[in-house]
């Protein structure tokens, strides 16, 4: 293809991770699609090789990058919540230190074996590479290269939009064009304007332990106070200091963590609930 300006334009190809769930899966794909339209990128579905193609502006591609990503994996906590698929995973550390899952084939072999208490198997990872892994020590090796791994299960109350991870607890940066990101910032600056200077970043707190606790308290307020006004859920924005935040995260959220004078910061961190 040739543009005018072809020194921005891209093209990158990706892995269909979970082609079958895409294949049926033909509105999401169609979406998607559309998605990609709307911003001036080609995007082409090679199922034959598992790969998608795409091929626009190195900004529009990031986007639809991302958006290819969280697709895979909305497809996959939709079929695991109705039981369609299993819901085990398996991830390798990167050497960014990120966890990055293995691909379906991987995943399926290494959970086979893992479940016959077998200590290692030898097998073929995504780079062609003949890897050991390790079950007792829970590291893929390769020569003198060590990677940690893990493996998981995801649950069924976990939402949606949820990132995928093997960790219990995790902050994920929102995307300011998300409609996550604009729906918490109109409903932050409606009730905190005139209240703050400047406005940094949105994170979603990912802890399932307390996502679980909410949400049986939500079904009994739902229960007690009926569906209006959601049961009466409402949201809390409270000014603390980063260690204050760290411990909520961690723990829920406990006032003795907080001090009233939360204005005296110079930093301060506002936790979002729903109550």
């Amino acid at each position: 293809m040739q543009y005018d300006n072809c020194v921005d334009y891209i093209e990158k190809i990706y892995t269909l991770q979970y082609d079958v769930l895409l294949k049926d899966n033909q509105s999401a794909v169609n979406e998607y699609i559309d998605f990609c339209s709307n911003r001036q990128i080609l995007s082409i579905f090679d199922f034959n090789n598992k790969q998608l193609h795409l091929f626009g502006s190195s900004i529009s591609t990031k986007e639809a990058e991302k958006r290819f990503f969280d697709l895979q994996n909305e497809l996959l906590i939709e079929n695991i919540k109705s039981r369609k698929i299993d819901g085990i995973l398996w991830w390798y550390e990167a050497w960014d230190a990120t966890w990055q899952q293995y691909s379906v084939k991987v995943t399926s072999d290494i959970e086979y074996h893992y479940k016959t208490n077998i200590s290692s198997i030898t097998l073929l990872n995504e780079l062609g590479e003949q890897v050991k892994i390790d079950f007792r020590k829970l590291e893929e090796i390769y020569g003198t290269r060590i990677k940690r791994i893990r493996r998981s299960k995801i649950d069924e109350l976990q939402p949606i939009y949820w990132k995928l991870t093997p960790l219990n607890i995790e902050r994920f940066l929102l995307d300011p064009e998300s409609n996550e990101y604009i729906y918490i910032k109109d409903n932050f600056d409606t009730k905190m304007k005139g209240h703050y200077t400047r406005f940094i970043t949105i994170e979603r707190i990912q802890n399932m332990r307390l996502f679980k606790q909410f949400s049986i308290l939500h079904e009994e307020y739902l229960t007690k106070y009926g569906k209006i006004d959601n049961g009466t859920m409402r949201f809390l924005y409270h000014g603390c200091p980063e260690s204050a935040s760290t411990k909520i995260i961690e723990r829920g959220f406990n006032r003795s963590y907080c001090g009233v004078n939360g204005k005296f910061y110079l930093s301060i961190e506002y936790i979002e609930y729903n109550e």
